[in-house]
């Protein structure tokens, strides 16, 4: 577990942040490490915490090994590398060895650099690098030419277009999301250290759902060097999430990584209910998300590393009473029997 201090922050938020290290000094209770970005931040965690390793944040931007050689001087451990590296630029500061290493690879990519956006702070009043990104680039722009001041020579410039539909403009600053999957033996072979997927503000079914290809991904590559093939479920199941269109952004040297027509996600799926405990000889508890008919074909994510995602037909369903339903309604419990069978920790999920 990781604490994230990786604000770079005002007089008033370091204090809040000071306060925050005096707690955890006083309950004798460390994460795995702190990540963080702010030279006075680091100083702070050294003095309340000096046991605990510290990882430096992709807003710090450490686009280089000179730089990364001197953070392991001043007691990081770990950088974690901006996504606007190409896994050359991740294999050099790697092969230098004076630090560990972490990169994204995969979920949402930032138009700004690794986070740095002022356009959110200046447009709502909220700013990216406190956590708080209200996502301009998600938005619908229009662009209107400036009238040329008169007297000024007509001169030829170079132009950028951007394909806009009428009356409703274009989502010129909106980016795709990442998704490393086909190049992952690549990233590996680079020699980072760790890998690190986005969830900032995502589901639990988006977090299992993503970690759970990605470590049978790696998997296989452990298994099979130098024969790594992607699996057709392991793309699928990605498929299934709320994701902007694709890309591979600027690792293998892609450079359309932005989608100009959408910035809505793209859904195929939506949370039914998750399994909790079992009951002899009636079926597993269900925690119930959006409704679901017994008779209903539901794609089932397993609990478990190696289980990919498979169908089940709800068999029957009782409430908690044992009355037998037919509809199981959002926020209640009901008790469920399958098709094949489920098991705890199942997430069960239908067509949108």
């Amino acid at each position: 577990m990781y604490i994230t201090l990786n604000i770079l922050p005002d007089d008033l938020r370091i204090n809040e942040i000071e306060k925050s290290l005096k707690e955890y000094s006083n309950l004798h209770r460390f994460p795995d490490a702190f990540i963080v970005a702010d030279p006075g931040v680091i100083d702070l965690c050294r003095h309340y915490a000096p046991e605990v390793p510290l990882h430096l944040s992709t807003q710090t931007g450490t686009f280089n090994s000179i730089s990364a050689k001197f953070w392991g001087r001043h007691g990081i451990c770990r950088v974690i590398l901006p996504r606007e590296m190409t896994i050359n630029d991740i294999q050099r500061i790697a092969s230098a060895d004076y630090i560990e290493t972490e990169a994204f690879i995969h979920g949402a990519m930032c138009v700004s650099i690794s986070g740095r956006c002022l356009l959110g702070a200046y447009m709502a009043h909220r700013h990216p690098n406190f956590g708080d990104c209200p996502q301009p680039c998600r938005l619908r722009y229009g662009i209107a030419p400036m009238p040329r001041p008169s007297g000024e020579p007509d001169t030829k410039e170079e132009w950028y277009t951007v394909e806009e539909e009428p009356g409703s403009g274009a989502f010129i600053l909106n980016a795709k999301d990442l998704n490393s999957l086909s190049i992952l033996d690549r990233i590996v072979s680079s020699g980072v250290t760790a890998l690190k997927i986005e969830g900032r503000g995502r589901s639990l079914h988006y977090v299992a759902s993503v970690v759970k290809v990605y470590r049978a991904a790696l998997n296989d590559i452990a298994r099979n060097a130098g024969a790594y093939a992607p699996l057709p479920q392991w793309s699928e199941e990605l498929d299934r999430l709320d994701h902007r269109p694709y890309t591979t952004g600027f690792y293998a040297g892609e450079y359309d990584l932005q989608d100009t027509g959408n910035a809505r996600p793209e859904r195929q799926f939506r949370v039914v209910g998750v399994t909790r405990e079992h009951i002899d000889g009636k079926g597993f508890v269900v925690d119930v998300k959006n409704p679901f008919l017994t008779g209903d074909s539901v794609s089932v994510l397993s609990a478990g590393q190696e289980a990919m995602a498979h169908d089940a037909v709800i068999a029957g369903m009782t409430d908690a009473n044992g009355n037998v339903i037919e509809k199981a309604v959002t926020n209640r419990l009901v008790i469920c029997a399958a098709e094949p069978p489920l098991k705890s920790g199942d997430i069960l999920r239908k067509k949108s």
